[in-house]
């Protein structure tokens, strides 16, 4: 499939990275499919978890959104005992956003949906494609 020519190469290389956005989109709709969540409020748990807590600035930046949009999405899912705010003790103006209990149980319950060994198929090569992406850039 690869060969000496660069702008065959190229062609290659960004129809397979379109595919692999539009697997990762269709993988997102599966996990958000017959949840009351949106998408972005899934996606913020995913996040919080994977990270340990975010800061309001760090969600902002990850979304591309306003700080009030920020507000608007982790007032909801306050509400629903998801997540809660912790102020840090050495600036009380700096507030982190951690799952709660509760966040912890949706996350795993939105991946419940999945047979684990395709999960573990998917990490695997996720991790090779990292890998191989890392030495590139």
């Amino acid at each position: 499939m690869l060969n000496n020519n660069p702008m065959q190469n190229v062609e290659v290389i960004m129809r397979e990275m379109l595919e692999i956005q539009q697997k990762s989109m269709m993988f997102v709709n599966l996990l958000s499919e017959g949840e009351t969540l949106s998408q972005n409020q899934l996606i913020l748990l995913l996040q919080l978890k994977i990270n340990g807590g975010m800061k309001a600035t760090e969600i902002a930046d990850f979304f591309s959104v306003t700080p009030g949009a920020v507000t608007s999405m982790c007032d909801k899912l306050e509400k629903l005992n998801l997540l809660q705010r912790v102020r840090e003790n050495e600036d009380r103006r700096v507030v982190n956003m951690i799952l709660t209990n509760d966040g912890e149980t949706k996350v795993h319950e939105i991946f419940l949906k999945f047979p684990q060994e395709k999960l573990a198929e998917i990490a695997k090569v996720l991790i090779e494609v990292n890998k191989l992406m890392q030495k590139i850039f």
